[in-house]
């Protein structure tokens, strides 16, 4: 995924002063009827100022959280460039400094004087903590240089990922996780949903436990060192509707001399529906023979569970299990897909050194962007569970001692 810069009009170029002035018209009377940008920003607060209606929120009197600084056509339903350098000029007048966590998206720096930084990481998804923590102690850096400073952050809709990255500064200064959410979430929308992706929540928590605080803010930071697990099986437990889910997992990777840090594939395969058990009537009790291939219980044990946690042991597992070594570091994401070739279900990004007891379990509650086909295969007791192998020297991958 590449940045993309916006583009004129066709037929327009920057030789033709009369069709940009003709263009700038037409978008700024469009953009004075603030129905579509309304609608576009849904729930999210918006500033009204200088006769502008601007999708941005003030979290704190120093953070200032918005969508993308649109130009030409996309400013009809986007925040207008010039409309937000008009707003940030008549309110803090040499004391902002943008911060863009977009990538598919950029603009001329010399709109705000030069004064912007770029984060960028995918829409919908989640930065590595070395980001995190570099855009935490930059904008500290800059808001401390001066009482009258203030941060302006955006993506595009200027909700999940700068949602993300805005509670992450707001816990270096001191908030735990759960209420930097919540303050972000009560100051930039008005249905308190604030950043609703679980893997961007689980990150800003992640981020907490890399912090410390013996002499106040800024805290001293401990990430935690490169940890490498052996992913040895997939289960997804209690599906319905469905034969075999189609996945891919895949790592952020480290580019030398750029932040942006692209998704690079491990691994794909399938989860395909295996019986667990096989059984025989006996009283109350029913006598399972386990077969499943490669199992942690051992083939043909005979096992003695009662009639209700029989009906438990009999809801539906698509079950992985690796035939050769899969090795994940880091930042990961394993996206499910109804087949291979398309439909894509939910996704889930976790960072391997926090993997605690060789496993990790996702609800559907915990699982990103679950559209209607992936509720419609999860029963009441459904979860997704990655087993991995025993966790390496914990002195080798654990934070060092402050």
């Amino acid at each position: 995924m590449g940045v993309q810069a916006t583009k004129l009009m066709p037929g327009n170029t920057t030789d033709d002063p009369n069709a940009l002035a003709l263009q700038y018209q037409l978008i700024n009377n469009v953009s004075k009827h603030f129905f579509l940008r309304r609608l576009v920003s849904q729930k999210r607060r918006r500033l009204v100022v200088g006769g502008y209606d601007l999708d941005m929120s003030y979290i704190t009197n120093r953070i200032l959280a918005m969508s993308f600084p649109a130009e030409r056509m996309r400013a009809i339903y986007r925040n207008p460039m010039w409309q937000v350098k008009e707003v940030l000029e008549m309110r803090h007048s040499g004391h902002y400094k943008v911060y863009n966590l977009c990538i598919e998206q950029d603009y001329d720096p010399s709109h705000f004087n030069g004064l912007v930084e770029k984060f960028p990481f995918d829409d919908n998804h989640v930065p590595p903590l070395p980001m995190i923590m570099e855009f935490c102690q930059n904008v500290h850096s800059w808001l401390s240089s001066d009482p009258k400073n203030i941060a302006v952050i955006h993506c595009m809709a200027g909700k999940g990922r700068t949602g993300l990255m805005v509670s992450s500064y707001l816990v270096y200064t001191g908030l735990l996780a759960e209420e930097a959410l919540q303050v972000y979430a009560d100051k930039r929308t008005t249905n308190n949903l604030g950043v609703t992706i679980p893997s961007q929540r689980r990150y800003v928590h992640y981020w907490q436990k890399c912090l410390s605080y013996p002499e106040g803010c800024p805290p001293e930071v401990n990430l935690p060192k490169p940890s490498t697990r052996e992913l040895r099986r997939i289960r997804i437990h209690d599906t319905k509707n469905i034969e075999s889910i189609f996945f891919v997992l895949s790592e952020l990777q480290e580019i030398p001399g750029q932040r942006y840090c692209p998704s690079t594939e491990t691994c794909r395969n399938f989860c395909r529906n295996k019986v667990g058990f096989a059984f025989e009537r006996s009283d109350s009790f029913r006598i399972f023979n386990s077969f499943i291939e490669n199992s942690f219980i051992e083939p043909d044990k005979e096992v003695k569970i009662s009639e209700e946690e029989a009906q438990t042991e009999q809801k539906t597992i698509l079950d992985c299990c690796f035939s050769k070594t899969v090795q994940v570091t880091g930042d990961v994401c394993v996206t499910f897909y109804e087949k291979n070739i398309g439909g894509r279900l939910f996704y889930a990004c976790f960072n391997t050194a926090f993997i605690e007891n060789s496993s990790l379990q996702f609800s559907i509650s915990e699982l990103d962007k679950v559209g209607s086909k992936g509720k419609s295969i999860a029963g009441p007791e459904f979860r997704v569970e990655l087993i991995f192998g025993p966790a390496p020297d914990q002195s080798a991958s654990s934070p060092p001692e402050s």
